[in-house]
């Protein structure tokens, strides 16, 4: 740091007033060979009108006025008694000269003072700023985010705090969100847990049952076996769909968007859901415009359009309908989706689409995770998704896709 400070700051100023000094030196030698020439020539001239000599009007005029002549008179005078002008200077010149020099030196050393004395400061505080942004540094690595800017200047050091500022700010909300993500991820292994805990101790009581039990009826038999596919079947659906969400999440899914009707779609949502709908007496029923076209990724778009309608069938009461609207406009691609169902409570809409949870009237046997999942598939096709619900006058989804 102390060499550092003598190479940037010191010898600078040093040869800066040095280079200075011999300015001042050399315009005072000029100064002072011209105020001697002066001086001197003024002396020849009065030795010279003196000589001359004449009454007093007359020499007062000569003082005012010397003639050329009267000047050499009194500079060839003065020689003959060993006063040479061109060597010597009055007194008065050489005082004016030298007290001048000595002026503008201690000018000069004061002016190198003061600089050096700011510079010296400048640089303490500037080591000081460094030393307190180092340490700030140090306790970001140990999760301390705690900067206080004290003033906001416009110098490389107050930008640089404030660039470190922004980047507290940034790794504070990311430890923050780090921080609910992770309880976010225990509850939610806490309720896959849960969620599978159960079918498989049923699975593994019915599996000994049927493994202790050699003379177990065939009817029997077979209604433990198409429960366990059941179960199966539910928990291949389950870890299928976390999967699913995981890669949206990590972004590993890209989606390829492709020219697509929306009749098109719609109609294979319904041809997986036939045979659901079928069981609950609920027609699904397509109305709108259905040529109307949309950039879309047809695969993951028509799940996340089941698993909605699939919701809605498992609300409606027996015959019933699901009404699927199709609105079209140069910006954007619109489904409405509307059951006859019970509705969703008030406490309950707010938080519909959220991973894992489950309303009061959820169907038998759901983990909460389908319209979390259709949510997440929707909005990663530059889509929106919002429901609205009275109890008791069914729910209606909107599904929209920006063009």
């Amino acid at each position: 740091m102390k060499r550092r400070f003598l190479q940037k700051i010191i010898l600078p100023i040093f040869a800066i007033t040095v280079v200075i000094g011999l300015v001042a030196t050399l315009a005072l030698t000029e100064i002072g060979q011209r105020f001697r020439q002066d001086s001197n020539q003024e002396i020849s001239a009065i030795v010279g009108v003196a000589a001359t000599g004449g009454d007093d009007a007359e020499v007062i005029t000569n003082l005012r006025n010397p003639s050329p002549e009267q000047v050499s008179l009194g500079a060839e005078l003065l020689r003959q008694y060993g006063y040479f002008p061109s060597d010597y200077a009055s007194n008065s010149a050489v005082r004016f000269f030298t007290c001048t020099l000595v002026v503008i030196l201690i000018v000069l050393a004061v002016f190198a003072l003061i600089v050096c004395v700011y510079f010296c400061w400048h640089d303490w505080r500037r080591s000081q700023q460094i030393i307190g942004l180092i340490d700030y540094m140090q306790r970001l690595g140990e999760r301390v985010y705690d900067l206080h800017l004290d003033e906001n200047s416009e110098d490389e050091l107050s930008v640089l705090s404030n660039e470190l500022y922004k980047i507290m700010v940034l790794l504070r909300e990311a430890a923050d969100s780090n921080q609910k993500a992770r309880q976010q991820l225990e509850t939610a292994l806490a309720d896959i847990s849960h969620q599978l805990r159960t079918p498989l101790t049923s699975m593994q009581v019915m599996v000994d049952n049927i493994y202790d039990d050699t003379e177990m009826p065939v009817d029997v038999r077979q209604d433990f076996l198409r429960s366990i596919s059941r179960q199966v079947e539910s928990m291949s659906s389950l870890v299928m769909t976390l999967l699913n969400l995981a890669k949206f999440d990590n972004g590993s899914i890209r989606l390829q968007q492709l020219p697509i009707e929306a009749g098109e779609l719609l109609t294979e949502v319904r041809q997986k859901l036939e045979v659901l709908a079928d069981l609950q007496d609920v027609n699904i029923v397509l109305t709108g415009d259905l040529r109307a076209k949309a950039r879309l990724d047809r695969r993951w778009q028509v799940e996340a359009l089941t698993n909605i309608v699939k919701n809605c069938l498992e609300h409606s009461q027996a015959g019933g309908e699901v009404k699927i609207t199709v609105i079209n406009s140069p910006l954007f691609l619109r489904f409405k989706i509307r059951d006859t169902g019970e509705g969703i409570a008030a406490k309950d809409l707010r938080h519909i689409f959220e991973r894992f949870y489950k309303a009061k009237n959820s169907a038998a046997g759901s983990i909460g995770i389908g319209l979390s999942f259709a949510k997440t598939v929707i909005e990663a096709d530059n889509g929106q998704i919002s429901v609205k619900s009275e109890e008791g006058k069914g729910a209606e989804f909107t599904v929209t896709y920006f063009k």
